[in-house]
């Protein structure tokens, strides 16, 4: 089961007129924290996805509209986990194994995937820092 998004903080948009290639005029620079919830299993790695539109700035519900890029030409995408819980009785251990960034929404957003990872039940991802960086034609 998909990991949910319970809200956003500190969501920053800086939007930068450019020109070029494959006709862009505008590159969006977002960062931000998904606060989510994600645990461990008893002596494995659990692994699941977080799925999300990129939110608009000062965002912090998850249903609110997400961010207009309009025509998408290409982005770039980094996760990493921002904070975290451990549990001194057994080893310990996050990780973003990967992540990714596709056209979603209505065609006008962008939706990012992270594949997550947690080690053991004393393993939890509270936050979940990320940096989208699309180009796209307004």
């Amino acid at each position: 089961m998909p990991i949910p998004v319970v809200s956003f903080e500190n969501v920053e948009v800086l939007t930068v007129g450019v020109s070029g290639p494959g006709g862009a005029n505008t590159l969006f620079l977002v960062c931000g924290v998904a606060v989510i919830n994600f645990h461990g299993p008893l002596n494995d790695y659990n692994r699941d996805t977080v799925t999300f539109l990129v939110p608009n700035e000062g965002q912090t519900i998850p249903t609110d509209p997400a961010l207009d890029i309009g025509n998408f030409v290409d982005s770039t995408v980094i996760a990493f986990p921002a904070t975290i819980e451990a549990s001194p009785q057994r080893p310990v251990g996050w990780g973003v194994d990967s992540v990714d960034t596709i056209v979603g929404g209505n065609g006008q957003n962008i939706e990012l995937t992270a594949h997550l990872a947690a080690l053991n039940p004393g393993s939890t991802i509270i936050r979940l820092g990320f940096q989208v960086n699309i180009l796209s034609q307004v």
